[in-house]
């Protein structure tokens, strides 16, 4: 064999072997593609569902005077798993005279959380603007 026959053959085997490559690189890819569209057929579908994936929780401040709407109730139970009381568990809700409480409404959000799996995250007591007019 001489060597102009030897080169082609070593270029011809080089070629064979880069078309296997690309060949077999393909196909782990397009296995890749068709696993990854599988799993993400199984993902999440609400946003209180994708962040709990990943060891989070998706809240929502939330006023006890809307969970009767159907629409914000039906909303905050699909999307969200964590609720926080929006106003009700402030000072002058709970607390607007002296020695009158009233926990009403932060009891009625802890209840709906609670049937629905949801975890409650407390909120600011004191704040600013709404603290009882007797202080």
């Amino acid at each position: 064999m001489n060597s102009d026959s030897s080169r082609g053959t070593k270029r011809s085997r080089s070629r064979a072997r880069t078309g296997l490559i690309i060949g077999m690189a393909t196909a782990i890819a397009s296995a890749g593609v068709v696993a990854l569209s599988a799993g993400t057929a199984q993902a999440a579908d609400t946003l209180g569902a994708s962040a709990a994936e990943k060891g989070r929780y998706f809240g929502a401040a939330v006023a006890e005077h809307h969970l009767g709407e159907a629409q914000y109730a039906e909303t905050l139970n699909r999307e969200f798993n964590s609720v926080t009381a929006e106003n009700s568990m402030k000072w002058d809700a709970v607390e607007s005279s002296p020695g009158n409480f009233n926990f009403s409404g932060g009891d009625q959000i802890v209840r709906h959380a609670e049937s629905q799996g949801m975890d409650v995250r407390g909120h600011t007591l004191v704040w600013h603007s709404q603290l009882p007019g007797w202080v």
